[in-house]
């Protein structure tokens, strides 16, 4: 196995980690093309075969760090162990989740020179991030950023972030805000994640995307009868002002004011914002300096998933999209160093 991480053809322990930090490019093609350019000459194929065979040797590295974890909480053991301390820091915590295509092989079925005939169909990869907030509330520069994902459920994805939560010693941290964009999986899930990674209901804020907030608001104007489209435009405009200073049953007093009988757009749309009445309190975060907006996770499904995995004409068997996912996610969140050194250890053990 520590060939695939280094020695690969007589080359240097280094030549492994180049190999696959240029296999995380746009394709596999791409990354052949910048290894030539340096002076290596690999194939498309070898380049495709370690990255993977690295990234799979990754994943079973991760499942043996959360193994170990569960059993220290199942043993009632300290989980510390070193972690880092987040004690009186201020922590965001995001999820959200994107669109991959997953090869499956049918079975018994091959053409006529023996290859498999398979199907493509469309798979939800998600993910988190996890970041630390400067005192304005933004994603404070030079700290720590945790993120990962997996093409599994929900409750795979869970897992991993309480995990992640619990290593980084959360429970300590003096608030931590949950941002998404009302999603039902995540929005159940976030008091049993809290629950399970030790941080209390006094210290667990959570926030609906304020932009996607505003989506739904437009929803709202299309469907009500405005005399022009500037008198459309001032209505929404009041209502993104209301969302950002009343409170949300202040707000939804005047949105009630919309509805219309046998409008059922508009009453489903006010449905929206009422069973979403406990985190569109942008007043009193605004007020707390916290965050409003879920755009870090957006970028991070841009960046780590449609820039590569989602890109056009491609498609993955599942177990090579979970690694190349959990690569991506450690490259663009700045934790590769640790993350690759870890690695290395790991496998030299």
């Amino acid at each position: 196995m520590f060939l695939l991480l280094g020695i690969v053809a007589g080359a240097s322990p280094a030549f492994g980690e180049v190999l696959l930090l240029e296999s995380l490019r746009d394709s596999f093609q791409e990354a052949t093309a910048a290894l030539r350019q340096q002076g290596i000459d690999v194939s498309e194929k070898r380049v495709r075969s370690v990255a993977l065979a690295i990234g799979r040797l990754s994943l079973e590295a991760r499942e043996r760090r959360l193994a170990a974890l569960q059993v220290k909480v199942d043993s009632g053991s300290p989980v510390d162990g070193g972690r880092p301390s987040c004690r009186g820091k201020r922590l965001a915590v995001a999820m959200d989740g994107g669109r991959v295509l997953i090869r499956t092989n049918n079975k018994g079925r091959r053409t006529a020179k023996g290859f498999h005939t398979y199907r493509t169909d469309w798979r939800e990869p998600k993910l988190f991030i996890i970041y630390e907030l400067d005192d304005a509330g933004r994603k404070k520069r030079r700290s720590m950023v945790k993120c990962d994902g997996t093409i599994g459920n929900p409750d795979a994805l869970v897992r991993l972030l309480v995990a992640e939560l619990r290593s980084i010693g959360a429970d300590e941290a003096e608030t931590v805000v949950f941002l998404g964009d009302g999603a039902k999986w995540i929005w159940n899930r976030i008091p049993d994640i809290a629950r399970q990674a030790g941080i209390s209901d006094v210290r667990r804020r959570v926030c609906l995307d304020y932009y996607h907030a505003v989506e739904h608001l437009g929803i709202i104007a299309a469907a009500k009868a405005f005399t022009s489209g500037k008198d459309r435009q001032k209505w929404i405009e009041r209502m993104k002002k209301q969302l950002k200073t009343v409170s949300p049953s202040a707000f939804l007093a005047e949105l009630a004011k919309s509805r219309r009988k046998g409008n059922t757009v508009i009453r489903r749309e006010y449905t929206y914002f009422q069973n979403n009445m406990s985190a569109i309190d942008y007043a009193t975060l605004i007020k707390a300096r916290l965050p409003i907006g879920s755009g870090s996770i957006e970028s991070a499904v841009r960046r780590v998933v449609n820039l590569r995995i989602k890109a056009a004409g491609t498609f993955w068997t599942l177990e090579n999209a979970e690694a190349m996912l959990h690569l991506r996610c450690q490259l663009k969140s700045n934790n590769w160093k640790e993350f690759y050194d870890e690695l290395l250890a790991n496998m030299a053990a």
